[in-house]
């Protein structure tokens, strides 16, 4: 940052905003989606036949409630949520369905 007429003195802080195309394609995935394992950490993956992979991720900066993926991982995997401790590559799952976001409940006693 250019600091010419000595405006920004030492110990200062700052809000900086940083365009979205100058961080380039940024994944994030919830913190509770994670899996803290020994050596590494892991996201459970689920394929077109509902049968987990686990992949290795590297973490970057952390958000609070997210984490930035650098990589293991792309914005189309359906990554587990919540996975349990246990969980393995191969495992079979059901892929709940997910509610559509234009659904409106229905009005009881409406004439």
């Amino acid at each position: 940052m250019d600091n010419a007429k000595n405006e920004i003195l030492p110990g200062s802080y700052a809000t900086v905003r940083v365009p979205q195309v100058a961080l380039g394609k940024l994944v994030t995935l919830p913190d509770n989606t994670l899996i803290f394992r020994e050596k590494s950490v892991q996201v459970g993956a689920v394929d077109n036949k509902g049968v987990v992979q686990l992949h290795d991720v590297k973490v970057g900066r952390d958000f609070g409630v997210q984490s930035e993926i650098l990589s293991g991982v792309t914005e189309s995997d359906k990554v587990i949520v919540n996975p349990s401790d246990s969980l393995t590559t191969g495992t079979t799952v059901h892929v709940a369905a997910t509610p559509s976001p234009s659904a409106t409940p229905a009005t009881a006693g409406k004439k």
